[in-house]
């Protein structure tokens, strides 16, 4: 499975090569998490693979469909950056994405763009690596696209987005998880729910 591929669609399909990717999943269809699908799926094609599924919510497909158009403003080039395909499977009532003997629970959480999702690992065997990962087992896991940062929060200034909707979200769908779970965020380092709820600014609670 691969998550969000925004960009460097070459380098990730070198990292995917030992293994069988049979889906593409995006939290949500901005240009810098959906742009890349495309020609990653490509490429997958023109190296003699099946091409993997892709999955997410519909309320994403209008913003998956600007994607061309917000590269050209941002000077980027429409051939690596192209609209998000339409969905293989819709994510609007699956609960869970099972992935070998692995389960995600798939989390609702609007507010950073309409339909976006997070997605929970609860096992405990589960090995994040990589440049902000530190190379440690994980407790719980979750991908948490652009809702939850270290530190902050998801921005809802674009189109569609909703402060207070994004507020709710994290509210009742990540602060309720065990807070030794791992987040990984879209941008940025990794923290967990524990850190995000002792001292996230956006997080606190008036007087």
């Amino acid at each position: 499975m691969i998550i969000d591929p925004g960009a460097n669609t070459d380098h990730l399909f070198e990292l995917s090569d030992p293994y069988d990717v049979t889906m593409i999943v995006l939290t949500h269809c901005h240009i810098d998490h959906a742009g890349g699908v495309k020609h990653l799926r490509q490429l997958f094609k023109e190296h003699g693979k099946k091409e993997p599924s892709v999955l997410y919510h519909s309320q994403e497909i209008i913003i998956g469909e600007y994607i061309e158009t917000i590269a050209l403003q941002y000077g980027l080039s429409p051939t690596r950056y192209q609209n998000a395909p339409s969905p293989d499977e819709i994510l609007d009532n699956k609960d869970v994405i099972e992935l070998g003997d692995s389960r995600f629970k798939c989390l609702f959480t609007p507010g950073h763009s309409p339909g976006h999702v997070a997605l929970y690992y609860e096992n405990d065997d589960f090995l994040l690596e990589g440049k902000h990962a530190d190379d440690k087992q994980c407790n719980h896991l979750l991908i948490a696209g652009d809702t939850l940062f270290y530190g902050s929060i998801g921005r809802t200034d674009l189109p569609m987005g909703n402060h207070e909707q994004l507020l709710e979200s994290i509210r009742t769908q990540l602060l309720v998880l065990p807070e030794d779970t791992v987040v990984c965020s879209g941008h940025g380092p990794n923290t967990t729910i524990r850190h995000e709820k002792l001292t996230n600014p956006f997080l606190e609670v008036p007087d």
